[in-house]
């Protein structure tokens, strides 16, 4: 099977291209910067120059594609001043480019990666794939591009991805970093759930939903264990000998979510199945 991957360099991408290779396939790519061209070559990827802004630069790299992977994200880094408009942008106007270069190129599956935090806030309840979108106004720009996806003539799967962490997304040096300063403060009073997901367990869900899951598939991409703030903080920062994380002022969505849905369709299951063995 050939693939073609937009976000071939990112945090996700970066562990999708080498499982994908090991299973036998082959795997073409549009980078923006030479190097990056000049490195994945080198590892065995068909790279070329493009942007998924640019419609163009897209189709002749989805020549003879089975399936298209959309990776790409542009999450800032983290400070008061985050600047979420090129994410947008690729949501939006990514997405469409993507669609519409793969069916004119005669690609028949079509892999989006989303986010669970559609869901919005659920409380105590876990939720399936099922559960209402509600989380339009925090995340506009993720739901307008699902419905671009849904709406596509493609064999559209969606992988709602959980918190990533692990290697290359900085999330647990972020924690320990702040445990360590004592800045590690609890949204609430910590009751509020987190489903996270170790990004090698994400990458192999992209892999086995490019080779065999059904079209209209969505699946929720998560550890078996939903966790509360307050029990994944304290894990931390016992791990760093630090103090209790206290009470913070600040808010978060409740969203525990489940994995049933892609563990029963693809046999997929977490290789991280707890932030417990994930932090290690």
């Amino acid at each position: 099977m050939r693939v073609f991957v937009v976000g071939a360099t990112g945090v996700l991408g970066r562990h999708t291209l080498p499982r994908l290779m090991e299973r036998g396939h082959s795997v073409s790519a549009v980078v923006r910067r030479p190097d990056d061209v000049t490195r994945l070559r080198r590892l065995g990827v068909d790279a070329h120059r493009g942007d998924i802004l640019d419609v163009a630069s897209l189709r002749e790299p989805l020549r003879d594609c089975d399936v298209a992977l959309h990776l790409a994200t542009a999450i800032p880094p983290r400070g008061a001043q985050m600047d979420w408009s090129r994410n947008d942008q690729i949501r939006r106007e990514g997405t469409h480019n993507l669609l519409a270069a793969a069916q004119d190129m005669g690609v028949r599956r079509y892999v989006q990666q989303s986010i669970t935090f559609l869901y919005g806030d659920c409380g105590e309840l876990i939720a399936p794939e099922e559960h209402p979108l509600t989380a339009g106004r925090s995340y506009p720009s993720a739901l307008d591009m699902e419905e671009q996806v849904r709406a596509s003539s493609l064999e559209w799967v969606m992988l709602r991805g959980g918190s990533f962490y692990g290697p290359g997304t900085h999330r647990e040096d972020a924690w320990r970093s702040d445990a360590n300063q004592g800045t590690l403060a609890l949204p609430g009073d910590g009751s509020a759930l987190i489903s996270l997901v170790r990004v090698e367990d994400m990458a192999r869900a992209v892999v086995l939903a490019s080779e065999s899951a059904p079209a209209g598939a969505i699946y929720n991409v998560v550890d078996d264990t939903p966790v509360s703030y307050r029990e994944l903080y304290s894990y931390v920062a016992a791990q760093m000998m630090a103090p209790e994380p206290p009470a913070g002022g600040g808010r978060v969505d409740s969203l525990g979510c489940s994995n049933a849905a892609i563990r029963r369709a693809l046999r997929w299951e977490p290789a991280w199945p707890s932030y417990r063995s994930g932090l290690g």
